[in-house]
């Protein structure tokens, strides 16, 4: 999201990263860093963070990958319910098979990029979205 809102937009937006399994400092997997890499974006330096909930609190939308991380959110905090999406659903909040994005994580080089491509897709069509709303 960064990376594609600093290429079309560069100002405007803060962008931070959480994960539900509580896992702190870890770097991203190989294959993560080979398949963003083959797209132009390093993300070698970056690292995991468990929820924030100040961060969460404050965020204007939390997006989530897959349906269960988007319900783990909502279960601790049920109050964010109207800033919560699935990011292939995005302004929608009713989600579909489809809405989600399966994490990578343990599989193949060909599941990160087929994941990758999707993230980057709806990313994309978020971005105009965003811009008319917030003013960009």
């Amino acid at each position: 999201m960064r990376d594609h809102w600093t290429s079309q937009v560069g100002r405007g937006l803060q962008v931070s990263s959480m994960g539900i399994h509580g896992i702190d400092q870890e770097p991203p997997t190989d294959l993560a860093i080979r398949v963003s890499s083959e797209n132009g974006i390093d993300i070698a330096s970056q690292r995991s963070r468990p929820l924030i909930p100040d961060e969460l609190k404050q965020a204007d939308l939390i997006f989530a990958m897959e349906k269960f991380q988007k319900e783990f959110v909502l279960l601790f905090f049920p109050n964010l319910n109207d800033r919560v999406f699935l990011l292939g659903s995005y302004p929608e909040q009713a989600d579909s098979k489809k809405s989600g994005v399966k994490d990578p994580v343990g599989g193949t080089a060909k599941d990160y990029r087929k994941a990758f491509a999707a993230l980057s897709d709806h990313i994309d069509r978020i971005i105009p979205l965003l811009r008319a709303e917030y003013g960009y």
